[in-house]
């Protein structure tokens, strides 16, 4: 069985610490750095290109040997859960804007990584998961124009000439060129040094990347406004409903279309974890001064953890109760 490992377990407590590292640095130096969006705009391009790199594009015919289910998990990821947050959203934090857009922001891109770590520790099907990896990493980067426009422009206004440069800088560029260079090394190198020591060493520089990222994003902002960070109550119960409103729609799936239990538990998995690395680059480019997006985006990994390893207990725990007996 697939365990978490020490750096998956601290992700979002390094997050978080990096957060208020840039906070600190920011009050000590007192004025605006510019030249930080340089390290910033860099440091997200490679962060997202690391993230997409190890996904393999080939793979998305592979899903179409569990059609049904595939189907169904695109249909929750990129319709079902983009209206549900929008409403929840406005029922909870459409008095805080920016959070509210932050939320949308995160819960918009389904994870192409550690969901597939919760998928195997509650027993579910990891090649299917495997399969709809390029199926999630290609339709959030071909829909991110249209729910920025549509969903989070409602919220915040975003200027289209910026939307599009967001978009194309932070996704479409990274995406191509993690195609090119993943071809290229498995070329010369072979599949066993790709998918073996090489990823290994690119998820440890991606996971300082971020930090490095996160620290100058927060160091960049003056006009992070404290006293909002005790609303962050607010954001959490969003998404704990959010997290266990997909789970619950998971079960009811499984029940429903019959998929049995372990196509059940990647459903679930697919459908809750989220991709939060993918949207910092788009938030920070189309949201220039709007720290609490940002901040938004990056409590969602501290809190959707130990969600995400409830409900990996449930299953197992729900496994001969209602997918046997049933």
């Amino acid at each position: 069985m697939s365990r978490l490992s020490t750096k998956d377990k601290e992700k979002p407590f390094i997050l978080i610490g990096a957060v208020i590292l840039g906070i600190i640095i920011q009050r000590i130096i007192g004025r605006e750095i510019p030249e930080l969006i340089y390290l910033t705009e860099i440091g997200v391009f490679f962060v997202i290109f690391a993230v997409m790199l190890p996904v393999e594009i080939r793979d998305v015919r592979r899903a179409f040997r569990k059609i049904k289910p595939t189907a169904i998990a695109l249909v929750v990821n990129f319709i079902f859960i983009p209206a549900f947050s929008w409403m929840m959203g406005w029922l909870i934090l459409k008095n805080y804007p920016d959070f509210w857009a932050g939320a949308i922001l995160y819960t918009l891109t389904p994870c192409i990584g550690w969901y597939l770590i919760f998928t195997d520790i509650a027993k579910g099907d990891v090649p299917w998961g495997i399969a709809l990896l390029p199926w999630n990493i290609t339709l959030q980067v071909l829909l991110m124009p249209f729910y920025l426009y549509i969903l989070v422009g409602k919220v915040i206004p975003v200027e289209l000439s910026t939307l599009i440069r967001s978009v194309v800088l932070f996704l479409i560029a990274p995406f191509v060129l993690s195609i090119i260079v993943q071809k290229f090394i498995i070329k010369k190198k072979g599949r066993d040094y790709f998918f073996g020591p090489f990823k290994t060493a690119m998820g440890e520089v991606k996971l300082w990347s971020l930090v490095v990222v996160i620290i100058s994003m927060f160091a960049l902002q003056r006009s992070l406004d404290l006293s909002d960070i005790h609303r962050v109550g607010l954001l959490i119960l969003f998404l704990i409903i959010f997290f266990f409103v997909l789970f619950l729609l998971a079960l009811a799936i499984g029940k429903f279309f019959k998929l049995g239990y372990e196509d059940t538990v990647t459903m679930a998995f697919t459908t809750t974890a989220r991709n939060s690395e993918a949207v910092i680059g788009v938030a920070v480019a189309a949201f220039p001064g709007h720290p609490l997006v940002y901040l938004a985006i990056i409590l969602g990994p501290v809190v959707e953890l130990p969600v995400l390893l409830v409900i990996a207990r449930l299953l197992l725990g729900l496994k001969e109760k209602i997918f046997v007996r049933g």
